[in-house]
């Protein structure tokens, strides 16, 4: 999944929690609690995306400090999507997996299809070291049950990203308006005023960072069509209803935002108005950006829920997660790592400091210790709810995900560039994805 939301990001939502995550870990020592004294002198090694290799060598290291007698050695796996994937099946066949690694939502399937994660579900069902299935957030642990074997869990969710409404209030009383966003808000109501804020700015900025942003915001189309009664991917259909009557509506209702409530299509992303350096007075962004906002934009600003349709909830999401590897040769060792990982008192401890993360989890989402850090923003409960609505769809199997934002990317430039109807381009993009689907389950 992609989000954007203001600034040039990377190409998963995923990517967004896992670039942001953790600056505050060092010097924690996080909680001796637990346990798990049968795997004392123990060794892992945790594998993690080049990007945030500093930020777990740090969760090592706090990890290490309550627990003297284990030894937590961090390696790096590839930021590309390909390459990761690619590098861990490699590991697999030459015997080389890490105890623990770095699970993506779009590639779960995958690494499980692989035979590189080894399902969970049973310790989950035991709560061993504390760490139970039940207490986390179902959509998001759902991330991690694979396509064709859905009771297994192979993953589990490292933060609750869903996609919530930031505004500016700085920019909405320059514009002269004084309506802000509102838990009742449809989209019709977020286009409106973004509309006005757009007009009387007089171009200074823009009412609305593109919600579709170049046509990849995955986590921004997919509930939307889910509102309207559609859907992108059916497993049990095995097939994709981005075409179809439901989903038209939704495209429809995204599309119509560029040149009115946002700025007209552009291919660059970067010429995009960046909400955190003030150029736009509304975006979509997740948990994960708020201490960046904090510290590029100075103006007054908060957050709200996503908006509406027919009343439901448009919330999207994503996650990347950490798994146990099927090649781990001390898998008890690693399964004490993640309980540990999970306590509210040990990593998620450490990472709700750094005001990057909900915990996937239902005591984090309603009483974390994130809700009492130092505003902005003051609405700390949008997240909260956010999280509780995200509707996360299932991912397509093998090259058909790429496929699908591809498909995705070139309809919205059919219709905003070449004045394609918008019923004709995703017809066209919908058998596309159907004939990657057949391949891809044949």
């Amino acid at each position: 999944m992609t989000i954007r939301a203001g600034h040039r990001r990377g190409r998963s939502l995923a990517a967004v929690a896992a670039t942001a995550l953790l600056a505050l870990v060092s010097g924690c020592g996080g909680s001796s609690s637990g346990g798990h004294g049968g795997v004392d002198g123990s060794k892992i090694v945790l594998s993690v995306q080049n990007q945030i290799v500093p930020q777990f060598q740090q969760y090592a290291a706090a990890y290490e400090k309550a627990y003297p007698k284990r030894k937590v050695t961090v390696q790096s796996l590839p930021d590309d999507a390909t390459q990761y994937v690619q590098q861990l099946v490699t590991a697999r066949l030459g015997n080389k997996l890490p105890d623990v690694l770095m699970n993506v939502d779009y590639a779960a399937n995958q690494l499980a299809a692989g035979n590189v994660t080894l399902d969970i579900s049973d310790r989950l069902k035991k709560g061993t070291g504390g760490l139970k299935g039940s207490s986390f957030l179902p959509q998001f642990l759902g991330q991690y049950r694979p396509v064709n074997h859905p009771d297994q869990i192979t993953g589990l969710p490292v933060s609750a990203d869903s996609t919530t409404l930031f505004y500016n209030k700085t920019l909405f009383k320059k514009a002269g308006v004084t309506e802000y966003p509102k838990p009742t808000w449809t989209w019709d109501d977020l286009y409106r005023v973004a509309t006005e804020i757009q007009k009387k700015s007089g171009g200074k900025f823009a009412g609305l960072f593109a919600p579709l942003g170049i046509g990849d915001q995955a986590a921004v189309y997919a509930p939307v069509i889910h509102a309207y009664g559609g859907y992108v991917y059916d497993p049990r259909t095995k097939k994709s209803g981005i075409g179809q009557p439901a989903a038209i509506q939704a495209w429809t209702q995204l599309l119509k935002a560029y040149g009115t409530a946002s700025p007209k299509y552009s291919a660059d992303l970067g010429s995009q108005p960046v909400f955190m350096k003030g150029r736009s007075a509304m975006a979509f962004s997740v948990r994960a950006t708020v201490p960046a906002t904090k510290e590029q934009l100075k103006d007054d600003w908060d957050t709200q829920v996503m908006p509406k349709i027919n009343g439901r909830s448009t919330v999207g999401g994503g996650s990347y997660g950490l798994s146990i590897s099927k090649g781990s040769h001390n898998q008890d060792a690693a399964w004490a790592f993640l309980a540990w990982f999970y306590d509210p008192n040990g990593g998620m401890k450490l990472a709700q400091a750094t005001g990057q993360v909900v915990p996937p989890t239902q005591q984090g989402v309603n009483n974390g210790a994130w809700r009492s850090l130092p505003a902005p923003p003051t609405n700390e409960e949008a997240f909260a709810q956010d999280a509780k609505d995200a509707f996360l769809p299932p991912p397509l199997p093998g090259k058909a995900q790429k496929v699908l934002t591809d498909s995705v990317i070139k309809a919205v430039q059919q219709v905003q560039l070449q004045h394609r109807p918008v019923a004709a381009a995703f017809a066209d993009a919908e058998k596309a994805v159907n004939q990657a689907l057949q391949s891809a389950t044949n």
